[in-house]
């Protein structure tokens, strides 16, 4: 599912300067669209509205879309790896013309599983239905922009698909500054849902581009719920992992009531949104650099098995991945690790830019510092992906839920100081689960390769072909 990374290391190695901009720029862009647009609004909108939004209706804002990511995130958990699988196992048979059609299949059966529950909890809100109805659209908006993002993950064209999300950022912007100056609150977030649907709308249309519309439904995905139990697991257990330490902010002591179903926790919430913000160049960079380069060795040793090679051939092309994997992950380390300790220095600025208590510091730098853990951690469990060894990615993303949750409780009952501690605890854990999974599968390459194959069964011969051959 390299596709896109594949043409924009090609424009990185351009000879001019702009060529490197543009392919970060453009990586950036798919990487990160969606949380990108959520920062740009919460900016624009902090700094703008001052004399028609108060901090209370800013947190109503920033928490509706929180709660709207949220559903979309814990929902489409399930089967984005099972999806994901789907599309790539068609892309290697060629069979591309299914996939607008898988698009519409698996984004119409997550509606319809899980929007009674996502409706009934919006339709509670303590405000007007179009505000209610926003709430619901944005979270059905997102679920489609992940699910898009899958099948284009498959594409050969980053200019459709970086597209979406430029445009989405201009109609969102003055959508938001113009409905927001004379509705307030409603009009911020209408905007903003504005930019989300000329999101998604581009992206379905890039689809269409890339690959067609030839066949009017493919359910095909669904069998891989069965086949793949494991990846809906991983799906599930990671983005749960992700969200569990919030809700348990939210339910405690430090959260406050916005609203009779909106719980937020303000010590907690917007230094761990901006925690996250800080590991963008290592996911940009993986995607760019180590996940195109890796899969080049990678493709290269499986290409040997096919043809039956020796040994020694296999072994050299398993240092290869090694080697390759260690030097690029190095460079990831070093250059994620550099942006970690600039933002971690900056943050009394941070703080001040996004007009938070000087008591939030302390959670803010124990979320960067945690945030690049965990970023090693969800490189490494792709990579062990990649190698099919489902039960240990699944193992890793369980026990970050698991771990998160306790942590954190830990640190509720501890106070104010260890606020952010059980997050980074989750983190380091999985992290040394994956590098010992990793380092082990990755050393033991040709034993996981051949011992995991089909056994075919045993022909039962007659006694007279038996004493022929005696």
């Amino acid at each position: 599912m390299a596709g896109i990374g594949f043409r924009l290391q090609k424009l990185l190695a351009g000879e001019d300067y702009t060529s490197s901009v543009k392919a970060f720029g453009f990586s950036t862009l798919i990487t990160a669209g969606p949380f990108l647009l959520t920062v740009l609004l919460v900016v624009f909108v902090q700094n703008l509205s001052y004399d028609n939004l108060t901090d209370r209706g800013l947190a109503y804002l920033q928490s509706l879309i929180t709660y709207g990511y949220a559903f979309s995130l814990l929902t489409v958990g399930p089967s984005y790896l099972v999806l994901t699988r789907y599309v790539a196992d068609e892309y290697y048979r060629g069979h591309v013309t299914s996939f607008v059609a898988s698009f519409f299949s698996a984004y119409a059966i997550n509606l319809l599983v899980w929007s009674p529950f996502v409706l009934w909890f919006f339709s509670g809100l303590s405000v007007d239905w179009g505000m209610k109805l926003n709430a619901f659209l944005l979270y059905a908006l997102a679920v489609g922009m992940w699910l898009a993002m899958i099948f284009l993950s498959a594409a050969q064209n980053y200019w459709l698909v970086s597209r979406a999300f430029l445009l989405g950022a201009a109609v969102s912007l003055p959508a938001a500054f113009a409905l927001g100056r004379v509705q307030g609150l409603a009009g911020y977030f209408t905007g903003f849902v504005a930019g989300q649907a000329v999101v998604l709308i581009t992206l379905v249309g890039a689809m269409l581009k890339e690959f067609g519309y030839w066949e009017p439904r493919d359910h095909n995905w669904i069998s891989y719920f069965r086949l793949y139990p494991r990846l809906a697991g991983i799906g599930f257990f990671y983005n749960l992992g992700i969200w569990i330490d919030k809700f348990q902010f939210w339910a405690s002591s430090e959260g406050e009531w916005l609203d009779p179903r909106l719980r937020y926790a303000p010590i907690y919430d917007t230094p761990m949104f901006i925690a996250y913000m800080t590991i963008l160049p290592a996911l940009v960079y993986f995607f760019l650099l180590v996940e195109t380069d890796f899969f080049e060795k990678y493709h290269d040793y499986f290409v040997s098995v096919q043809r039956q090679e020796g040994l020694s051939a296999l072994e050299r092309r398993r240092v290869a991945i090694v080697e390759s994997l260690r030097f690029s992950l190095k460079r990831v380390a070093t250059v994620q690790g550099i942006v970690t300790l600039i933002a971690i220095l900056v943050a009394p600025w941070i703080v001040i830019v996004f007009r938070m208590d000087p008591m939030h510091l302390s959670v803010l730098r124990l979320g960067m510092y945690s945030a690049f853990i965990q970023a090693g951690a969800v490189i490494l469990m792709n990579i062990l992906l990649y190698f099919d060894h489902q039960w240990e990615a699944l193992l890793i993303s369980a026990t970050f839920c698991v771990v998160n949750a306790v942590a954190t409780e830990i640190t509720l009952r501890a106070g104010l100081l260890a606020y952010g501690y059980g997050y980074g605890i989750a983190s380091l854990v999985s992290l040394a689960m994956a590098l010992y999974f990793a380092n082990e599968r990755l050393r033991l390459l040709h034993y996981w390769t051949f011992v995991r194959q089909p056994m075919h069964e045993a022909v039962a011969q007659s006694p007279d072909v038996d004493e022929e051959l005696a």
